[in-house]
């Protein structure tokens, strides 16, 4: 499946397989109690989050060193809006999908394939 993460100026080919979409739902959970935990306001946990951003979305993209540096010097929004956009296209929605819950005000599906 084609993947376009615009904030990179990038179309990157994944592969839609066992083993992305493991990783996009391990991703998902993990994400999930880290937000949960966050909010205790532990300095450690929102590094390991942020890192752990980068490098599923890096693993994922199969980005090189500089678009790895490129992707963090992302906003936190933008970044937010990548990660989901992958997540959501490995699990399953095509472009329409993700346009479509933008358009209904869902939270979780990113519009960068736009």
């Amino acid at each position: 499946m084609e993947i376009k993460i615009k904030k990179l100026k990038k179309t990157v080919e994944v592969k839609a397989s066992i083993k992305n979409l493991k990783k996009s739902y391990k991703f998902a959970k993990n994400m999930a109690e880290a937000e949960e935990k966050i909010s205790e306001g532990n300095d450690e946990l929102v590094l390991d989050y942020l890192d752990s951003i980068i490098e599923f979305v890096s693993d994922i993209a199969k980005l090189s060193k500089k678009e790895k540096e490129e992707l963090e010097e992302l906003e936190m929004e933008e970044l937010m809006e990548v990660v989901s956009y992958i997540v959501a296209k490995l699990q399953g929605a095509s472009d329409s999908d993700i346009k479509k819950a933008k358009e209904n005000g869902e939270v979780g599906l990113a519009q960068e394939s736009e």
